[in-house]
């Protein structure tokens, strides 16, 4: 019972290690807005020694152990932790539904997608040397530092030249057997200086047994070399791999979501209540949204769906407010108009388009179509300008692209097209 307690204390404080490794790689994903793999291999290591620092038993189960600690680990804070971070750094609200509707987003959830099998590769990269590592330390019963494998002195050839020698065991037509390589050393640490020689390849395995290569044994360091070239050859490979996968399936994203015409006009009708406002402007609203009140403010007003309470999703607002220029000086509104969005320094903007139009009732129409970059929310943002006499309206969409919401961009432009000023006039010009 007690090894039982010892090996379940192991595992625990197993978990809090590889969770403890994964700080230096999420604190640089979210806070240094870059992903850096390589530091993945750190979590296997530090699952390893909180292990040890515990105590556990090291025998046969012990890597496969850190392997399950080592995966769950990195799935944790890739799927969790990471998310929940990014939500603070954009000043949202941390919960188990706030961060279930970040996988609403294709594009976050491609990313993340992404980044976790890259971190998973490197992961993998840290796991195999510590499994290494483990195995020796349970063939041989004493610890070893994985530095110890890197360097073989002269006189270590030598003992080990000397032993395959006395067999002529130099290729893989003449072998021998691990337990005849073992008996001809003399040393207490014959076991580890075998694995030394066989990790650098200098014993090569064949059928079960072992010969000496003495061309690697005169350059080690170009063996190591051409086995780290194809590692990182098959990492860059792979890495392509997922990111072609990745672009391929935003971009079929980003189509979907850019299938909408600027200035396409419903063609299913839904249900609208017409809303007047100070006796100023009046304009139409869905039925099933709801004016979110707490947020009212002089001449602005703003609503969304009823289903959606996270206020993350199809926020329309309404406002109004006087102009210097007349009906008669639209070019005039428009300059104006054109000159704050083309000056905007917001280096989130990827793209601004500026439109115009009519709507039904004849006032004519500024659109402003902006493209923001954002990790957490990818994001539209669609600005309408009413012109009426010395005075404008703005219906203003900000698009998460949320399931609750379907098209918001045709309901932005519904609200546009009956936009009235109640004691203006129309230019129909």
């Amino acid at each position: 019972m007690e090894e039982e307690s010892n090996r379940s204390l192991a595992i625990l404080c197993s978990f809090i290690g590889g969770l403890i490794g994964t700080i230096p790689w999420i604190l640089i994903y979210v806070y240094g807005n870059m992903i850096v793999a390589i530091l993945a291999i750190f979590i296997a290591m530090a699952a390893w020694k909180g292990y040890n620092l515990a105590k556990g038993k090291t025998d046969k189960y012990v890597p496969t152990i850190i392997v399950i600690v080592s995966i769950a680990s990195v799935t944790i804070a890739t799927f969790i932790i990471i998310p929940a971070l990014l939500l603070l750094k954009e000043g949202g609200h941390v919960s188990i539904s706030a961060i279930k509707d970040l996988y609403e987003y294709s594009s976050f959830t491609s990313g993340i997608l992404r980044d976790y099998l890259i971190s998973l590769l490197f992961t993998g990269l840290g796991i195999s040397g510590v499994i290494t590592n483990m195995k020796n330390q349970i063939r041989t019963g004493k610890k070893i530092n994985l530095m110890d494998y890197t360097n073989i002195s002269e006189e270590e050839k030598e003992i080990m030249h000397k032993v395959f020698n006395k067999y002529g065991a130099f290729d893989k037509y003449n072998t021998i057997s691990q337990k005849e390589i073992l008996d001809g050393i003399d040393d207490e640490n014959k076991e580890i200086l075998f694995m030394k020689f066989t990790s650098n390849g200098i014993i090569k395995h064949y059928k079960g047994k072992y010969y000496y290569n003495e061309e690697i044994a005169k350059n080690p360091g170009k063996a190591n070399l051409k086995r780290t070239m194809k590692i990182v050859l098959w990492i860059v490979l792979i890495m392509i791999t997922i990111s072609v996968i990745t672009a391929i399936l935003t971009s079929n994203n980003n189509n979907n979501n850019n299938n909408i015409n600027n200035n396409e006009i419903p063609n299913e009708r839904i249900e609208y209540n017409e809303v007047i406002q100070d006796d100023t402007i009046s304009y139409l609203v869905p039925d099933s949204w709801i004016e979110i009140e707490k947020y009212r403010k002089d001449n602005i007003y703003y609503y969304t769906p009823t289903i959606d309470k996270t206020g993350y999703s199809g926020i329309i607002s309404v406002r109004y407010g006087d102009t210097d220029y007349s009906i008669d000086d639209f070019n005039g509104f428009k300059s104006a108009i054109k000159e704050t969005y083309e000056n905007d320094p917001d280096e989130n903007v990827i793209s601004t388009n500026i439109n115009e139009f009519k709507n039904e009732l004849g006032y004519r129409v500024v659109e402003i179509i902006m493209e923001l970059a954002d990790e957490t929310y990818p994001t539209t943002e669609y600005m309408y300008y009413i012109h009426g006499d010395n005075i404008y309206g703005l219906v203003y969409l900000t698009d998460y692209h949320s399931k609750y919401v379907k098209e918001p961009k045709k309901i932005a432009y519904s609200m546009v097209e009956q936009f009235n000023f109640i004691e203006g006039e129309s230019n129909n010009e």
